[in-house]
C-alpha cells in the first residue's frame, strides 16, 4: 500500500512539474484531455468533475480560467437549463493537439526507468487492480458513473436535510 501511495505521489509531482512547462496545471491538463477524448469534445460540468475527481466549485474555477485563456467555452443545455456543458473551442482543440507530442514525451521520460515490458506489466496490474476494486466495492463498470451517481445522492440528501430544517415539525 505504501509503495503504491509513494510511487503515485512522486509520479504525480514529476508529471505536474513537466505540465507546468506547458503552461498548465496537472488538473487543467487532465480537464483538457477529458474533453479531448469526449464525444464532440464536450462534457457536462458534473461529468467533467467526475473525470478529474474535482468538486464543482473547483471545476467552475478551472473552467473559468481555461475559458479566459480561450481553451474552452460553456454552453447551456437547451433541454435542461440546469446542465452546463464545457466544450473545447477550435483554438483550444488546436492548442491541445499541438501539446500532445510533448505530453507523450513527458510520459515516456517519467516512465523511462521501466522497460517496455515492465511498463506493460505495470499497466496490466493497475488495470487488474482497478477492475477488481470496481467490481467488488463500487459494483460499476465505470468509476465515472459511480462518481456522478454518488454526487446526485449527496445533493439529494443535502436537499432533504435542508427541507427538514426549514419545515416545522
Amino acid at each position: 500500500h505504501m509503495m503504491m501511495f509513494r510511487g503515485y505521489a512522486v509520479y504525480y509531482d514529476a508529471v505536474a512539474a513537466q505540465y507546468e512547462q506547458l503552461g498548465l496545471s496537472h488538473s487543467r491538463f487532465n480537464m483538457l484531455r477529458s474533453l479531448y477524448h469526449a464525444e464532440g469534445y464536450r462534457l457536462s460540468m458534473s461529468e467533467l468533475g467526475a473525470h478529474i475527481e474535482a468538486s464543482v466549485p473547483n471545476v467552475i474555477r478551472m473552467v473559468q480560467a481555461l475559458e479566459a485563456d480561450g481553451w474552452v467555452r460553456r454552453l447551456t443545455n437547451a433541454a435542461d437549463r440546469r446542465v452546463t456543458f464545457v466544450e473545447l473551442t477550435d483554438e483550444g482543440l488546436a492548442r491541445f493537439r499541438a501539446l500532445l507530442p510533448r505530453a507523450l514525451q513527458i510520459w515516456q521520460e517519467v516512465q523511462s526507468g521501466l522497460s517496455r515490458e515492465e511498463q506493460a506489466m505495470l499497466s496490466h496490474l493497475l488495470t487488474k487492480l482497478r477492475i477488481g476494486l470496481l467490481s467488488r466495492y463500487i459494483q460499476r463498470e465505470s468509476l465515472i458513473d459511480y462518481r456522478i451517481e454518488a454526487r446526485r445522492r449527496r445533493k439529494s440528501r443535502q436537499q432533504r436535510q435542508l427541507n427538514e430544517a426549514v419545515t416545522p415539525a
